[in-house]
């Protein structure tokens, strides 16, 4: 994002504390599943479409003026990093009581194992963008769409009783 570093920074974290302010009602009230599928394939589109907004040329200048295509973009990236906000908030809570007792330590070692190696790997698909300049919002995009539709097919877990064992 052009501009100001620190104004964008705040504006960063805003989205993120507002993200947490509304992922609460929505995890108890739409369900954790469908809660987790939604917010990963509306975050993973607005990433995509964040490409398909042209950008002309005279606006890559960070002085000028009336570039509406970079507020359309910063809009949609700013929608993309909402919902993954939403996703990664109530995604451990979902995934603990979905593993049945017996194997839930191994099951959220597991998922803390792979939340850590994304968090790992993310600064060097930003790094993505030296070689083809959009490509690390395709990545980015196009995994949170693939896990929102695998994520499809998981079970509800609100005001369900957890599982002992697998069945």
């Amino acid at each position: 994002m052009a501009g100001d570093f620190y104004l964008n920074f705040v504006a960063m974290n805003l989205v993120d504390v507002l993200a947490l302010l509304l992922s609460i009602p929505m995890f108890n009230r739409l369900g954790r599943a469908r809660t987790n599928s939604v917010t990963l394939l509306v975050g993973g589109a607005a990433c995509l479409a964040v490409n398909l907004v042209p950008v002309p040329a005279h606006c890559l200048d960070t002085a000028s003026e009336g570039c509406h295509s970079l507020v359309v973009r910063n809009a949609l990236a700013f929608a993309g990093k909402f919902m993954m906000a939403i996703t990664f908030s109530g995604v451990f809570i979902f995934a603990s009581e979905a593993y049945p007792t017996s194997l839930r330590s191994r099951g959220m070692g597991l998922s803390s194992l792979s939340a850590r190696v994304g968090g790992v790997s993310a600064p060097l698909v930003v790094l993505l963008s030296e070689v083809v300049p959009g490509l690390p919002m395709w990545v980015f995009g196009l995994v949170a769409v693939a896990a929102g539709l695998c994520s499809l097919a998981l079970p509800e877990t609100l005001n369900q009783s957890l599982a002992d064992r697998v069945e």
